[in-house]
């Protein structure tokens, strides 16, 4: 019996001692968490490009007689208003600096365009028999933001943003009343008033648009609302001190426009500090 037990212990303990070595060789199972696996296409840098476009706006030069010039205006010898809905082109330069943050662009982006959204009108009539015209300009010669942008890549290379910031540009307005005969006699009193006058307006610029990447260099389509606040002045007669017509037109509308960036793998900050990045 004591053979036996020996037998069977001897076994037990050799088969235990085999299964502890096989454990050994075998490999250990390492539980490690995946790498966050950063996108293939980086915004992150400084661009310059340029950008070309269309404006529109929906305001008019309104025009606000005094007590001389009301006769006037109710008589319909001159308007309450001249040169509505101004539109046209633009183009200029661009430059800014993006970073990326996973999915996430952060970025500051400026721009300057010269500027031909304007709008001229001419009106005549006949309430004096000498014939009355009325004329009336505006236009904004340059326009100009400094802006935030927030983006997010819905692809790699595709990025749509938020963006809005400063704005800030060049108008110039400008109106007359004058008769036919050059005598300036207008009915129910009143002479020949004009006024003029030019400026830059500030406000700001709102928008979102959509860039694709493709490698150093992108595209984008972008739209923005700008306000630039009111130009004033008043059309007056040297002749008749005192009197005038007030004449006021807000420069506000929208644009879209086209753009082509170059970007470069580093950033003003990253050179600053010297990490190029």
């Amino acid at each position: 019996m004591r053979i036996k037990l020996a037998v069977f212990a001897t076994a037990a303990i050799s088969f235990a001692v085999v299964q502890s070595g096989s454990a050994a060789d075998m490999p250990a199972k390492i539980y490690t968490k995946a790498p966050m696996v950063a996108p293939a296409y980086s915004w992150t840098g400084f661009y310059v490009g340029g950008t070309v476009g269309y404006g529109w706006g929906g305001q008019a030069i309104n025009l606000t007689p005094d007590a001389n010039y009301a006769p006037a205006f109710a008589l319909g010898a001159i308007p309450g208003s001249l040169a509505a809905n101004p539109r046209g082109v633009f183009g200029g330069l661009e430059y800014g600096t993006n970073w990326q943050f996973q999915r996430i662009v952060l970025g500051l982006e400026s721009d300057f365009s010269f500027s031909d959204i304007k709008r001229s009108q001419t009106l005549f009539n006949t309430v004096n028999p000498a014939g009355i015209t009325n004329q009336g300009q505006q236009k904004l010669d340059s326009f100009s933001t400094s802006r935030v942008r927030v983006g997010y890549t819905v692809q790699d290379n595709l990025l749509l943003y938020a963006t809005a910031g400063l704005a800030d540009g060049h108008a110039t307005a400008s109106s007359s009343v004058t008769t036919g005969g050059g005598a300036c006699a207008i009915p129910g009193g009143g002479n020949c008033p004009a006024g003029s006058d030019s400026k830059t307006l500030w406000g700001w610029a709102a928008g979102a648009g959509v860039e694709y990447g493709m490698g150093h260099w992108s595209a984008k389509l972008e739209y923005l609302h700008y306000d630039l606040g009111h130009l004033n002045y008043l059309m007056t007669d040297p002749t008749a001190p005192g009197q005038f017509i007030a004449a006021s037109t807000k420069f506000s509308g929208d644009i879209v426009r086209a753009g082509v960036n170059y970007r470069f793998d580093w950033t003003p900050l990253g050179l600053l500090f010297g990490n190029h990045s």
